[in-house]
C-alpha cells in the first residue's frame, strides 16, 4: 500500500491523502485480482497435475505460461481502461503500459505471491502429514502394546495354576502367596498397564511377581539371580517392556533344558538413563533365536518410542545375552 502511495503521489502530487485512498485501493485491487487467479491456478491445477499425471507435464508448462500471460494481459487490461482511466487521469500511453519491463515486473509479481502461496499449501501438507504420522505411530503402538498385553503365555498360565492346584493340595504355606501374585499380575496386565507409562518401580514389583511364579514351575531346577539398582523409583518407562525380555530366558531357558537352568538378570537406573541386562544358559541343541516375536516386538516398540536406545542381543557357547540401554530423556522423540 505504501508503494502504490508513492507511485500515485507521485503522477498526481495536487492531491491530499483522503483523495488518493481510492485511487490506491483501485490500484492494488486490479493488481492483486490477477496475481490471486494465477496463484489459485498455481496451487490446485498446475500443481496437481504435475504431481499426477507426469506424463502431461509438457501439457502443463504449456497451460501454466498461457494462464500467465493471460493473467498479464487482464492485469494490463485493467490498468490501462480503468486505472489510467481513473486513477492517471489517461496520463499513461499505450506503449508505456505494454512495454516488456511491465511484463518482467509482472513476471516477478506474480512469481513470487503463486510462490508463497504454493510454500504454504506445502507446509500445511506436511504439518498435516506429520500429525497423520504421529497419530498412526500412537495407534500402532496401543495395538500392539494390547498384543503384548494379551501374549501371557498359556502355558505359563496353566503350569501355574497346576502348581498352585498342587501347592493347595499339599496345604503349603506357599499357596496364598502365589495366587496372590498370579492375581496382581493378570491385574497389572489387563488394567495398570493401559497407560503409556508406569514408575519403574511398578514395572520392577510386576516383573519379581512374574518371576516368583516361575520359580514355583521350575522349583529347584532354577538358579536366578536379579540385582536393582534404582536411583529414582518414580522414573517413567513404558509397561510390559521388560517381560519379553525376561519370558524368551524363560521359554528357551529354562523350559527347553532338563539340567540345571541359571537366569542373571540387573537393571540399573541412574539420572535418564536405565540399563537392563539378563542372560540365560541353554541348551546348544536348541537353538535360541535372536529373532523371536517377543525380542522382535521389544526391538519395534524401542524404535517408535526411544530416539536414543540400544539393544544388543547375543547367542554365544550356550549362553544368551540381552543387553538393553534407554535414555528417558528421549522417549516420544522418535
Amino acid at each position: 500500500m505504501n508503494m502504490e502511495y508513492m507511485w500515485v503521489k507521485d503522477a498526481l502530487p495536487d492531491r491530499t491523502l483522503l483523495q488518493l485512498l481510492p485511487d490506491m485501493f483501485l490500484s492494488v485491487g486490479g493488481i492483486i485480482v490477477p496475481e490471486i487467479i494465477f496463484a489459485y491456478y498455481i496451487l490446485y491445477v498446475a500443481y496437481e497435475w504435475f504431481l499426477n499425471t507426469p506424463r502431461l507435464r509438457l501439457l502443463n508448462l504449456i497451460l501454466t505460461v498461457l494462464v500467465f500471460l493471460g493473467c498479464v494481459v487482464l492485469l494490463k487490461l485493467f490498468a490501462f481502461y480503468i486505472i489510467n482511466n481513473w486513477t492517471y487521469q489517461k496520463r499513461l500511453t499505450r506503449a508505456e503500459t505494454w512495454n516488456i519491463a511491465i511484463f518482467l515486473r509482472a513476471f516477478v509479481f506474480f512469481g513470487f505471491s503463486s510462490g508463497l502461496a504454493l510454500s504454504l499449501k506445502l507446509f500445511r501438507k506436511r504439518t498435516r502429514l506429520a500429525k497423520r504420522e504421529k497419530m498412526l505411530v500412537q495407534e500402532r503402538l496401543s495395538v500392539e502394546l494390547k498384543s503384548l498385553r494379551n501374549q501371557l503365555n498359556p502355558h505359563f498360565l496353566f503350569n501355574t495354576l497346576n502348581n498352585i492346584y498342587s501347592l493347595t493340595r499339599k496345604k503349603s504355606d506357599m499357596a496364598p502367596d502365589a495366587v496372590l501374585k498370579l492375581s496382581n499380575l493378570l491385574d497389572f496386565m489387563l488394567y495398570k498397564s493401559e497407560t503409556d507409562t508406569i514408575t519403574l518401580a511398578s514395572e520392577i514389583q510386576f516383573l519379581e511377581d512374574f518371576i516368583a511364579l516361575e520359580k514355583i514351575r521350575y522349583n529347584e531346577r532354577l538358579s536366578l539371580s536379579f540385582k536393582k539398582n534404582i536411583e529414582d523409583p518414580s522414573a517413567q518407562i513404558p509397561p510390559l517392556l521388560l517381560l519379553p525380555l525376561i519370558e524368551n530366558a524363560f521359554k528357551h531357558g529354562a523350559s527347553e533344558s532338563q539340567n540345571e537352568i541359571s537366569i542373571t538378570l540387573e537393571i540399573i537406573q541412574k539420572g535418564n538413563e536405565v540399563i537392563f541386562w539378563i542372560e540365560n544358559n541353554y541348551d546348544p541343541l536348541q537353538n535360541q533365536s535372536s529373532n523371536g516375536i517377543g525380542l522382535q516386538n521389544v526391538s519395534r516398540r524401542l524404535k517408535l518410542l526411544y530416539k536414543n536406545h540400544k539393544i544388543e542381543i547375543t547367542p554365544q557357547a550356550g549362553i544368551f545375552k540381552v543387553y538393553l540401554y534407554l535414555d528417558l530423556l528421549s522417549y516420544g522423540k522418535t
